[in-house]
């Protein structure tokens, strides 16, 4: 398997940035500074005193592997449906060219009546959340999802700044974001059905950045610029942030979204939950000016954020599944 091999070495590279004078709006000066470096250098860095209470992640885990430790015909009741909320079999996802992830998951957005017109308009991910039958499920993951939203609120205009912007520059586009937690999980690596598949396959994530919680069992691994790939261990009491391709479009690529993977190669099951924080759909993506110069032009032509999103999220999943079994069905 090109990406199964011995296991890459522990990100040093990595750095753990203390949230904690963005949360108490103390001098951000050296938060903001070391968030550009990470961005800049490596596109990944981990988050402390993030604020969000260990009781609200537990009890979202919890849920998340009760869910998946039902039997397959159980979940498939909750199924992804037209507005791209519920369930995605094992095999779902799934790039052009490449083996079937190894991985399914539940996902979850910004919960909108049928009568919202943009619901009726059929915007793509606009539109209601669907949840299973399964007691104690909603309250913990809408929980989770409004502390994740709102630190990752104060997280933009933590990038923002760091950009020397206004702090609402990426936050007024967050009115009805197209945001998507998905709550994932990983068989161990020896229950692939396609020897070439792994948890997921190397990728950079497609939106603005991602909020990352995973359990102690690890397997994300992270290229750095000189094509290196070390590994992004669990560090207790921290998440994960990563940029996406819309950030690296916005900052004329100063701003890195680093390709990244998971390799689930321990005996048990792993858990963990991205939180996919898109801005709104009619959002206008462009170099900012401050990124550009003549011997730096933009490389990349404009975009609406939504459009975007949704035409790699439809390449990518919203085909039938390639046969992948699972194992508990």
């Amino acid at each position: 398997m090109s990406e199964i091999h011995t296991a890459p070495s522990t990100a040093k590279a990595v750095p753990v940035i203390d949230m904690a004078p963005l949360l108490q709006y103390g001098d951000v000066a050296n938060l903001v500074q070391e968030i550009r470096t990470a961005c800049e250098q490596v596109g990944f860095f981990y988050v402390e005193n993030h604020g969000i209470p260990a009781a609200t992640i537990t009890a979202v885990v919890d849920a998340s592997r009760r869910f998946f430790e039902q039997p397959l015909e159980t979940r498939m009741n909750a199924v992804k449906d037209e507005f791209h909320r519920g369930y995605l079999p094992l095999g779902t996802t799934q790039f052009p060219g490449r083996s079937p992830d190894l991985k399914d998951s539940f996902d979850i957005g910004v919960d909108l009546p049928l009568d919202d017109p943009d619901v009726i308009s059929g915007l793509p991910l606009h539109g209601p959340n669907q949840w299973p039958d399964l007691a104690d499920f909603r309250k913990p993951a809408e929980d989770y999802f409004s502390a994740v939203h709102g630190f990752g609120l104060r997280l933009l205009e933590a990038l923002a700044l760091s950009l020397r912007l206004t702090p609402d520059f990426f936050v007024r586009h967050y009115s009805k974001p197209t945001i998507l937690m998905r709550l994932m999980h990983y068989p161990p690596q020896d229950q692939a059905a396609d020897k070439n598949s792994i948890g997921a396959t190397s990728h950079t994530d497609f939106g603005l950045a991602t909020v990352l919680y995973q359990d102690p069992s690890g397997g994300l691994e992270l290229k750095l610029p000189d094509g290196d790939w070390i590994s992004a261990p669990f560090i207790a009491d921290t998440l994960v942030v990563n940029l996406g391709q819309l950030m690296s479009r916005w900052t004329n690529d100063i701003y890195r979204a680093a390709p990244h993977r998971v390799v689930n190669r321990r005996s048990e099951d792993r858990y963990s939950i991205p939180f996919f924080f898109n801005p709104d759909h009619h959002t206008p993506v462009e170099c900012i000016s401050s990124c550009q110069s003549p011997g730096r032009p933009p490389r990349y032509p404009p975009v609406l954020a939504g459009e975007y999103i949704s035409q790699l999220v439809q390449t990518n999943q919203d085909y039938r599944p390639t046969g992948a079994t699972d194992r508990r069905e």
